[in-house]
């Protein structure tokens, strides 16, 4: 055995049947998840991705580890494993105790992972933006998050943020065909659409393996295909993208109509929106025959076009949704503390006026006091002042235990935000620090607890991986240590 087949081999392990089998776990289908447990299909998606040798690998949706192990196998210097699903921590945390360090389990939504930390955490290499880049991401996508994901990554290339603060990561994503087919597009083709030209704007896509829905397990109504996009050395266009938030904009409203005349189509960026096509745009054309240069060109002219409709931005940002909520919730608080100060205020006044108006009646009172034998007025009178100071005092206690009720209402609504707004923040925060957002001290003691309970399986019933180098093996030993508390 050579010293590269040392550093990357691993141990003999039961196959991914058995670790489905050993874990008890399925696919869900609400979460769009199908495995490929053929390791000879997976082997050759790390071929056809061009090979992973020396690379610093992120894999999305690692599921039971059937990609992951062929990635180890395949020389990868370092994988990370991003995962959420809680049910797949033992089969995972065995296989990165297998690895020898050369795998780190992360337990968390990818559309929350900072791509960037997590890369520096590993010791990834950057490289310039021209050379072959050091980091690259693969994943079996969920086909419910497949699309959201990609455009997270591809909304990360004009900034050089995230991902591509490491230089020209290229990613190597499983689709199912249809969506594949889309991306790959070309120009005037029934799959064009706004997703061909957001990604081939800034990547160059390819299918680099087809595999049939039989591949998976359980298999899925329709086929899925390995697309490598790879960022390019200058994206398209005669310049630069002004605002991608226009860009995603623009290309949204024209493909809305895409078989009509763009002279019609264009219509829909506002009046007079037929100037943006110049004199070197042919307003016959249809939107499914626009060349990507000419999706740009409309876009930075649209950027200065006086008529522009203004857009929500935060509607094409990866964290939209987020921070719209953030936002909300901050103006929820503001809200209500307006409202405490506007009571308080209003409050303060009437005791105000309340308290001239007692001083007053005091005043009449003592006058009337100070004149009752001189000008001998009846008694009734005083007591019709004691009366109505009475009835005064129990009207201002009853209007202040409403105020204070409405004040205790409004504070209790405070709190409740207040605590809702301190649990994002402190979501936000496990992000900034790349902490598993699943309670990894609870996934531990399930791990445990279920290597206990797998203690009663027939070792001998185990099918394993072996290595083919003719070692003798003890199976036994190698299950039991991994099925210890």
């Amino acid at each position: 055995m050579t010293i590269k087949n040392l550093t990357t081999s691993l141990p003999p392990m039961p196959k991914i049947q058995e670790i489905i089998r050993i874990f008890g776990l399925s696919a869900k289908q609400q979460l769009s998840q199908n495995f490929l447990i053929d390791k000879n299909i997976t082997d050759k998606i790390c071929k056809k991705s061009g090979g992973f040798d020396d690379c610093t690998v992120i894999e999305v949706g690692a599921g039971p580890g059937g990609l992951t192990r062929s990635l180890l196998t395949s020389g990868a210097k370092k994988v990370i494993a991003v995962e959420m699903d809680p049910r797949f921590y033992p089969a995972l945390k065995m296989l990165e105790e297998s690895s020898g360090g050369r795998m780190s389990l992360i337990m968390a939504n990818m559309m929350d992972v900072d791509e960037a930390k997590l890369l520096r955490d590993a010791g990834a290499e950057t490289t310039n933006w021209k050379d072959k880049s050091k980091v690259k991401i693969i994943g079996n996508l969920p086909f419910n998050v497949g699309t959201h994901l990609m455009l997270k990554w591809i909304r990360q290339i004009a900034p050089r943020q995230g991902l591509y603060e490491f230089g020209r990561v290229p990613m190597y994503l499983m689709f199912q065909k249809e969506l594949s087919d889309r991306i790959c597009a070309q120009v005037g083709s029934e799959e064009y659409s706004r997703l061909s030209v957001m990604v081939q704007q800034m990547c160059q896509p390819s299918i680099v393996y087809s595999i049939p829905g039989t591949a998976f397990v359980p298999p899925p109504k329709v086929d899925a295909s390995v697309v490598a996009i790879e960022p390019r050395i200058s994206p398209l266009g005669d310049e630069p993208v002004k605002d991608h938030h226009y860009f995603e904009f623009v290309c949204r409203e024209l493909f809305s109509q895409r078989r009509k005349k763009l002279s019609n189509t264009i219509k829909t960026l506002g009046k007079d929106a037929e100037s943006l096509l110049g004199d070197d745009i042919d307003p016959k054309i249809r939107t499914q025959n626009l060349q990507i240069e000419q999706f740009v060109k409309i876009t930075n002219r649209y950027i200065e076009f006086p008529n522009k409709i203004a857009i929500d931005h935060l509607e094409f940002e990866n964290d939209g949704k987020t921070k719209r909520k953030e936002e909300k919730l901050k103006e929820r608080v503001n809200k209500i503390n307006t409202r405490i100060e506007k009571e308080k205020k209003k409050q303060e006044l009437i005791l105000e006026e309340k308290k001239l108006k007692k001083e007053q009646r005091e005043k009449e009172k003592q006058e009337l006091k100070e004149n009752f034998e001189k000008q001998e007025i009846e008694i009734q009178n005083l007591t019709k002042f004691d009366l109505e100071d009475k009835i005064d005092n129990e009207k201002e206690e009853e209007e202040e235990e409403i105020n204070n009720s409405l004040l205790d209402s409004y504070k209790y609504q405070l709190k409740e935000a207040l605590e809702k707004k301190e649990k994002i923040d402190l979501l936000k925060q496990k992000k900034l620090e790349n902490k598993d957002i699943i309670d990894q001290d609870q996934l531990k003691n399930q791990y445990h607890q279920q290597n206990n309970n797998n203690k009663s399986y027939n070792i001998d019933d185990i099918d394993l991986d072996d290595d083919d180098d003719g070692e003798n093996i003890d199976y036994d030993q190698f299950l039991n240590e991994h099925f210890k508390k």
